[in-house]
């Protein structure tokens, strides 16, 4: 549903965020590891791969890579030669835009807050790395190589997995998820949360059906639309 409808939106009192390409800018560095790797074997990442690719698990994903590109390796040799190139180039993360002031925001009215990310808990970290102050704003966050976690995205274990570790847990429609990915808003949906889905730019619009609010990036969203407590925008002008 675009920003531009009038929905009845329900109120939430917790929020679940997705990280890659929804609170950090990683896709581009992610695009540049996994062409590192096609390229010896003269392949080319495209897009609509791309598509299919965000927001799975590790595993899954290499799986996938070496059938639909017919690779002379396993998906294991896939995933550490991806790991080796990803691990290279994600030193200095960026955040995506509205990112920090939303997070910031809620946590200032004491919003519970959790990440459920597909990405492994190491290169989680030196992701997180160059935002460290910014990490003590979730009460939890749960990765891809979580051993409670049984299926990913878009199955709803890792978001379910996440409110379950709020305490108390919320019911799951008192969640409000963020994602950027199709499988990430499929995983939200199917576990009964309403989900803010900020895509990619090129992806079709009939990708992001099934999402609650479909915004162009997070400094668009509005917190009170869910019953959360509204920015003061006054507080962002600074005089002199």
């Amino acid at each position: 549903m675009s920003a531009t409808e009038q929905p009845c939106f329900k109120r939430v009192t917790h929020c679940i965020f997705d990280n890659d390409g929804t609170v950090m800018d990683t896709e581009s560095i992610y695009t540049t590891a996994i062409q590192n790797v096609l390229t010896p074997y003269g392949k080319t990442y495209t897009y609509e791969m791309k598509k299919r690719m965000t927001g799975l698990a590790a595993v899954v994903a290499s799986v996938m890579m070496v059938r639909e590109y017919n690779l002379p390796i396993s998906p294991e040799q896939y995933l550490v030669r991806f790991r080796a190139e990803l691990h290279c180039l994600i030193s200095d993360v960026k955040l995506k835009p509205g990112a920090k002031d939303l997070l910031l925001h809620l946590f200032e009215y004491r919003v519970p807050m959790a990440m459920a990310t597909s990405g492994y808990r190491d290169t989680f970290c030196l992701k997180a790395r160059p935002h460290c102050d910014l990490m003590p704003v979730f009460h939890h966050i749960v990765c891809g190589d979580d051993p409670e976690l049984k299926e990913s995205k878009p199955h709803p274990d890792i978001f379910l997995l996440a409110a379950s570790r709020f305490k108390p847990a919320p019911p799951p429609e008192c969640c409000l998820v963020f994602e950027d990915s199709t499988q990430g808003k499929d995983a939200g949906v199917a576990a009964g949360m309403q989900v803010v889905m900020i895509p990619d730019e090129r992806l079709p619009l009939e990708e992001t059906k099934g999402a609650t609010l479909v915004l162009k990036s997070m400094a668009d969203f509005q917190p009170e639309l869910f019953g959360l407590p509204a920015y003061d925008y006054a507080e962002k002008f600074t005089f002199g």
